[in-house]
Formats: structure tokens, sequence, C-alpha cells
């Protein structure tokens, strides 16, 4: 599995100066991002492929709004294409899923837009809160029944293993049950199981070790660090985390 850095942590950062932060994030030892936002389709992609290139960063993947992928794709696709991107993520709105016939529709049109994606070389992934493991149908958290509802070829999953936590399930459960369908994973730590905080990833309660072996046999493709407010300088934040990253990664496995 490669690691890489999911922007949304360092977001401060680009609003001051887009240049510098990216720089900054490859100084720190990153090699592959994931947008969340600015500069991606804010920036003109040609302009921003070229300075990725210039500091050695490789955009692997980008959150896109579903509604827009299903009603207006088109910038996002361009945009895609332009920056070699690989994935793009989303996150559809369960909460009014009621009935296993809601769920099969969602599903249904999760994979027509997935082979839309698929018709263009991307591939999609969908994003978890708590709210996916939270929210049940008949008795079923209804993340599960999406995985069952939507076609393995075009849909893929890119499990948050802070909200995993958050809702009160294994990461590592959920990461080793994905088997095949997870290329992408957010790798984010919980400060403790009181509070539910988030925490720098490999300062908190959640075994990292277990999810990153978890995410080898999974076949996971990128990993990707997320913080969502990080303390102080969060670039520094960022290359705090990825450092107790790579120490876990360098340990025999238990």
């Amino acid at each position: 599995m490669r690691v890489g850095l999911q922007l949304f942590t360092v977001r401060d950062q680009l609003a001051a100066d887009w240049r510098r932060a990216l720089r900054r994030v490859a100084e720190a030892g990153y090699e592959f991002v994931e947008f969340a936002g600015h500069p991606f389709t804010t920036v003109d992609a040609g302009e921003l492929r070229s300075f990725l290139q210039s500091v050695g960063l490789k955009p692997v993947s980008a959150s896109a709004p579903y509604q827009r992928l299903r009603e207006d794709p088109d910038p996002i696709l361009s945009a895609a294409r332009e920056l070699g991107l690989s994935f793009i993520m989303t996150e559809p709105d369960v909460r009014g899923l009621a009935s296993p016939s809601d769920v099969r529709r969602l599903g249904e049109e999760m994979s027509e837009v997935g082979l839309a994606l698929r018709e263009k070389g991307l591939r999609m992934t969908m994003h978890n809160h708590a709210v996916q493991f939270q929210h049940r149908v008949e008795g079923r958290p209804v993340y599960w029944l999406i995985v069952e509802s939507t076609d393995p070829r075009y849909v893929f999953f890119e499990p948050d293993t802070f909200w995993i936590k958050f809702a009160g399930f294994d990461p590592v459960e959920v990461i080793s049950r994905l088997r095949g369908r997870c290329p992408l994973v957010h790798l984010k730590d919980m400060r403790d199981e009181r509070t539910r905080e988030m925490e720098e990833v490999g300062a908190g309660v959640i075994d990292f070790r277990s999810v990153l072996r978890a995410c080898a046999e999974a076949g996971v493709e990128y990993g990707f660090v997320e913080h969502d407010s990080p303390r102080g300088d969060s670039i520094e934040a960022a290359a705090r985390m990825l450092s107790r990253l790579r120490g876990l990664m360098a340990q025999r496995p238990a």
C-alpha cells in the first residue's frame, strides 16, 4: 500500500497559498495526494498538473459531490482526466433510506454513476462517515446493504477508520470484509473512546498495525492520512503522522 495525504487535512494552508502548501506537503515526505476541494476544479487543471509534477506529487483521487456526478459531471471528469486521476470519491446521502427497495434504487443509481466514470477511465469510491453504519434498514447498517446492492465492477469503497470506530465498529473488520472492493482507505485516528475526538494517526487508540495488515490483505492500493482539525501547523501535523505511519509499516508483522 502506498501512503498519501488527504488534502482536507491542510485546507487552511491551501486556501492561503496552494502552491506553497503543496510544495511543503512534498517536502514533508508525501508523494501522493487526494483532493478535497481547492485547488481541484478551482485552478486550471493544466497549471495544477504542471506544478504537481514540478514538486514531485502525484494526484490519485479527488472528492466530488454525488449530485454533481449525477447531474453535471463534465467539469469534474475533465479536470480528473487532465490531472491523470485514477479515482473519484463521493458520498451519497443515505439518511432518507427507509426500506430495502430504497437501498436497491440507490445501489442501481450508484452503479450507473460508477459505470459512467469507468468509461472515462476512473473508479468511483464511496466514502463514509458514521451515519452509514448508524443508520439501519430492517435492523442492518445501510453501509453493508449498499455494498450488496452495488455492482462490484463499478462501485468501490473508501472506508474511513475514524468514522467506523466512531460508529462503534471495527475498522479492521470492515476493511477485511471489503476485500477486493476498497482500493483506497482514509487513515484517521481517535484520541480515546470516551471523547471520541480525532487524533493524529498513530497517537490514538486505533490499532494501526492491524489496520495496515488488513489493508495489505484486502488489496488496498493507497492509504490517505487525514485529520479534520489538526492542532498547530497542519502540514507539520501531516509530517508527524506520516513519520509514525512509516514507523509502523517498517515493523515486522505481529
